[in-house]
């Protein structure tokens, strides 16, 4: 993740992500990136840690390195489980966010080849998604929350 903060760095992502005011608003905006060479990269530190820790046998660790690999080595795989690892360390740092008395607002409308750029992010990362975050002014009346689903458009229990 990248967390800007500077006033000149906001009013530019600010242009980046259409103009959305809450941008540069905001008291920083966290870039949430997505790197789906990450289990490549880290394999053998994580399971190593692993290992020593005693959550895992010696032993078990190239049959375990080899069925993380047979995943993490399809291109289309590893894209979705870097998305959807970045989105769950979202949601967390939103949760923690409130916690400690801030707001947050996760945004996809941004244009993400242009905010690569800007940040120097490197294009075989994805960028799913960009929080701003802050402290409410107290000044400022929030709009009533739009439309949301009702569960059983899209969900059922069984």
């Amino acid at each position: 993740m990248i967390v800007v903060k500077s006033k000149e760095k906001k009013k530019v992502l600010k242009e980046i992500a259409f103009n959305q005011q809450k941008v540069e608003d905001a008291s920083a905006v966290i870039v949430i990136i997505a790197n789906p060479k990450a289990a490549l990269e880290n394999i053998d530190r994580v399971l190593d840690s692993s290992s020593e820790l005693g959550y895992m046998k010696k032993e078990r660790k190239e049959a375990s390195k080899k069925r993380i690999l047979s995943v993490w080595q399809d291109e289309e795989q590893a894209k979705r489980k870097a998305i959807r690892d970045s989105a769950l360390f979202a949601m967390n740092i939103m949760i923690a966010a409130k916690v400690y008395g801030l707001e947050t607002h996760p945004m996809d409308g941004f244009d993400e080849e242009k905010l690569k750029e800007f940040l120097n992010i490197d294009e075989d990362m994805y960028v799913p998604m960009i929080i701003a975050i802050g402290y409410k002014d107290p000044e400022k009346e929030l709009l009533p929350r739009a439309y949301r689903f009702k569960f059983d458009e899209f969900g059922e229990i069984i």
